[in-house]
């Protein structure tokens, strides 16, 4: 089944060294806590191709549910176990998502919002041994995110990282406009 988004333009930027740097980052940090994942549930609405529009903000989690899909048959793909979704990172990657809308921004770290690193420790994550995010804005589907990501070799190798096995994703719809937060961890 796919979505019926059609992508306008896509504006997926690699703000810096810095910037690609932190997006690939595989941070260690030290371990404790237990993980608790479970899936992200997505509502029972309807939409149709005709309409050439993003869907109303109820639709992002089969948006969301689509995306973790994409995600996890590239990572097959390339001989990665598929991630798993978890409630805390779903949180975290949706409040990002909504963050960098809000600024009008698209980047790994709003003015006055706390690090990846610190967003995972808050999201329930803080023995997370390794951890990523990739963002991306625009008007598009699933897949279209997806492949703008696997073109750009930080983003992929955040993607395709096979040690990473947890992902939150978030996307926030504003007007015609779609923000995309993903990320991921390994406890």
């Amino acid at each position: 089944m796919m979505l019926p988004v059609r992508s306008a333009s896509l504006l997926l930027t690699v703000v810096s060294i810095v910037t690609v740097v932190a997006t690939a980052l595989l941070t260690v940090l030290p371990a404790p806590p237990p993980a608790t994942a479970s899936p992200v549930a997505a509502p029972a609405t309807t939409w149709t191709a005709a309409a050439a529009r993003v869907p109303p903000a109820t639709d992002t989690a089969r948006i969301e549910v689509r995306l973790l899909h994409q995600v996890n048959g590239a990572r097959r793909k390339a001989g990665c176990r598929r991630l798993r979704p978890a409630e805390g990172l779903h949180a975290s990657a949706a409040a990002h998502s909504t963050a960098m809308a809000a600024h009008r921004a698209l980047t790994h770290q709003v003015p006055g919002e706390a690090s990846l690193r610190d967003r995972i420790a808050a999201a329930g994550y803080a023995d997370a041994s390794r951890m990523g995010e990739v963002v991306a804005m625009g008007t598009m589907s699933a897949r279209g995110a997806l492949k703008r990501w696997l073109a750009s070799p930080p983003h992929r190798a955040v993607l395709l990282d096979c040690r990473l096995r947890l992902a939150g994703l978030g996307v926030h719809a504003e007007g015609r406009q779609l923000w995309w937060t993903i990320d991921l961890v390994r406890r």
